[in-house]
């Protein structure tokens, strides 16, 4: 049986019968995600609600999740907590989005359908940063600790003036 995150629906239906759903949606049925986390074990708790305002279908979308990604700095898992909250408009033609209220993304529905897990995936792949990375630098493991002031600092060429003078 087909999840109902993953199936097409009518976003006039659901706009006008001003439906909310909530659900756990599992981190691997993400298929554009999936390559940026280094486990796919794991979902993301969501909670879309959807109304009408200026007669155009609106999706309120909440998506908190604990992301397992990889440290640029010490290519070690690390795990990035997200907690977004996003309105957007559900438009089914790309010219009617500039006609639109400025703030809002508008968010391009062919057909007039959406697909839940879509709109969730997105806000999850904003939400992950470009370069991952522990906040604090010895969080990431085989971090070496930070030299004290008073320590000498060593550069490659130090010597070479010298070097240079007695030539």
């Amino acid at each position: 049986m087909t999840a109902g995150w993953s199936r097409p629906i009518d976003v006039d239906r659901l706009a006008d019968g001003g439906e909310v759903r909530e659900f756990n949606l599992p981190l691997r049925d993400l298929p554009r995600l999936v390559g940026s986390l280094a486990s796919k074990e794991g979902s993301a708790h969501c909670l879309l609600s959807f109304k009408r305002e200026r007669r155009f279908p609106v999706a309120d979308i909440e998506v908190q999740a604990e992301l397992t990604l990889i440290c640029q700095r010490c290519m070690q898992p690390m795990q990035f907590l997200v907690n977004e909250r996003s309105r957007v408009w559900l438009v089914s033609e790309p010219g009617a989005a500039d006609r639109l209220e400025a703030g809002i993304e508008p968010v391009l529905v062919p057909q007039g359908q959406v697909v839940l897990s879509d709109l969730v995936e997105e806000e999850l792949l904003l939400a992950v940063p470009l370069v991952p990375r522990h906040q604090i630098e010895s969080e990431c493991s085989g971090a070496e600790p930070e030299p004290h002031e008073d320590a000498v600092k060593q550069t490659p060429f130090a010597g070479l003036g010298e070097l240079l003078k007695r030539s």
